[in-house]
Formats: structure tokens, C-alpha cells, sequence
């Protein structure tokens, strides 16, 4: 019995002093360090777009105001061919392919499109520093085989593809509902590359995601959740299918896999590689990608 009685009176001791030595703990957070955000993308027979804006502390506040000073407006945006030498200026105006470009806050091409096979330089400046990347344009587009929806309700789209044989082929999937978003947003892993069904079809979901994290969406019920991922009748759905670089696909595949298993950067910080290099070798985040894209209408019925 004194056994027992010891083994009792050992665990209450131990108890005891794990609560006496708890002790506060106080964090000094670092201090923030801005770098560049710089998001531009150029596809087959459409101009570039690129985006700049400047990055703010994790715990300040957010808000339009805080976002609206952030975006950058007075940098000199070059974007070149580099298979025929033709180069253009960027300028400042709207878009509905970039949440950045419906406020009127975007860099846009004009004469200069995107060509299968050809690479694309994409070269910054602002505020005395200067940004370069490079880009390639992947000669084959996705080989659509079938696009539908499940009848069933809400519930999602689907799409069966065939991927092209003996090359790396890296893709990335978007979509937009008309009268409901104003841009094209990415889905829960809607990016990825071939090397689990080369040569084959792939048959799987488009999710939708929120094209904005700061709409503060709550997911209180399933029904909420199932209003903010999946399709109903009646809606008209573009998607959008891409082919794209292996730099493109390795950093939006990062980021898609923190937000899918998470929803919250901060519990599983990601590491998101750029292909977008200062001149002065300072911190950059952000991608310059290059899209084969397809466009295609779904009614759901």
C-alpha cells in the first residue's frame, strides 16, 4: 500500500513545482523590415501585367487605407522579348486580372504579347533599387478533354486533361464566377506538375477559393463553408488552365499548401522562392511567370 500511496504523493510534488516554475515569458518581436512585392505575369497574345507594392508588419492593422499606400505607382516597368529584342514600357491602368488592376494600380503592356517558346525579361526600378527576372512562356497549352459539373446541389467542377508526354510539364488552375468576383483567383491545389502521371489524364476538383483573405470570411457553419468553395446551379464559371514555368509553379505550389492546410500563414510559415533578383542582392519576394492559358465558360446546371 505505501507503494502506491508514494507513487501518488511523487506526482502531486510533481505537479506542484511545474506549476511553481511557470514564469512569464515576454517576446520581443523584430522589427519589421520592408521588401518589395512584385507579381507580373505575361501570356500567350495578351500584354504583361505586373503588380508593386511594399510589404507591412504581420500584427499591424490592415485596413483599404493602409493596402491603398502600400501599392507602388511611381516604378518604371520594362518587359522584353528576348528572342526578338522588342521591348515596352509598362503603364499604370485597370484590369480586372488583378485585384491591384481594378483599382486602377497596375502596370499593363500593350503592344508587346506573349508568344509560345519565348522568354521574357521583366526589369524595375523604383525608389533607387532595381529588380530583374526572367520567364518562359511553355510551348504547349493544357489539352482539354472534358470540363462539367456534378448535378447534385453545390458542389464542384470538374476537369479531365491530358498531360503532354517525355517533357516536365508544370500547371496551374484558376477560375472566376461572373457577377461575383472581380478577379481570377487560383484553387485549392490548382498547382502542381506532371511528375505523378506523365503522358496521362488527370481527372480531378476545382475548389474555389476566396480571391481575398481580407474579406474576413467566417466559416461558422457547413454551409458557409460550402458557399465559399464550391459552385451552384446557376453560375457562370470561367476557368482558366495553364501551362507554366517550373519557378511559377514551385512558388504558388508553397504558398497554396500553407493556405489549404492551414488557412493561417503564421501557424506554418512557408518558404516562397522568387525568381526576382535585386541588383543590390537586398530581400524580394514575389514571382514573374510566364502562361500558356486557355479560357473556358461552364454554365452549372
Amino acid at each position: 500500500m505505501l507503494k502506491p500511496l508514494r507513487l501518488i504523493g511523487y506526482a502531486i510534488l510533481a505537479g506542484l513545482l511545474a506549476t511553481g516554475c511557470e514564469t512569464p515569458i515576454e517576446i520581443d518581436l523584430p522589427e519589421h523590415r520592408q521588401v518589395a512585392v512584385i507579381e507580373g505575369w505575361i501570356e500567350n497574345g495578351q500584354p504583361a501585367i505586373v503588380a508593386m507594392s511594399i510589404s507591412r508588419p504581420y500584427y499591424s492593422t490592415t485596413s483599404m487605407d493602409s493596402i491603398l499606400k502600400s501599392i507602388q505607382t511611381n516604378a518604371k516597368v520594362t518587359v522584353t522579348d528576348s528572342n526578338t529584342g522588342e521591348s515596352e514600357q509598362l503603364t499604370l491602368g485597370k484590369t480586372n486580372d488583378h485585384i491591384y488592376g481594378v483599382l486602377g494600380k497596375a502596370y499593363i503592356g500593350k503592344s508587346l504579347k506573349g508568344v509560345p517558346g519565348h522568354t521574357y525579361l521583366l526589369h524595375v526600378e523604383n525608389n533607387g533599387s532595381h529588380y530583374d527576372a526572367s520567364t518562359k512562356i511553355p510551348q504547349h497549352g493544357v489539352r482539354l478533354d472534358s470540363l462539367y459539373f456534378s448535378r447534385k446541389g453545390r458542389s464542384f467542377i470538374r476537369i479531365l486533361f491530358t498531360d503532354h508526354a517525355g517533357e516536365f510539364n508544370c500547371y496551374r488552375f484558376l477560375t472566376k464566377v461572373k457577377g461575383q468576383e472581380p478577379t481570377f483567383t487560383q484553387v485549392y491545389i490548382g498547382t502542381f506538375d506532371d511528375l505523378t502521371f506523365d503522358g496521362k489524364q488527370l481527372n480531378f476538383e476545382l475548389t474555389r477559393m476566396p480571391y481575398s483573405n481580407l474579406l474576413g470570411i467566417e466559416y461558422k457553419t457547413l454551409e458557409d463553408l460550402k458557399n465559399a468553395t464550391m459552385f451552384k446551379r446557376g453560375d457562370v464559371v470561367y476557368v482558366k488552365s495553364t501551362t507554366t514555368d517550373p519557378a511559377t509553379k514551385d512558388f504558388w505550389f508553397a504558398l497554396q499548401m500553407d493556405l489549404a492546410m492551414t488557412n493561417n500563414m503564421i501557424v506554418s510559415p512557408g518558404v516562397y522562392k522568387t525568381n526576382i533578383r535585386e541588383s543590390e542582392g537586398r530581400t524580394v519576394s514575389g514571382i514573374w511567370s510566364g502562361y500558356h492559358a486557355r479560357y473556358d465558360t461552364i454554365v452549372c446546371r
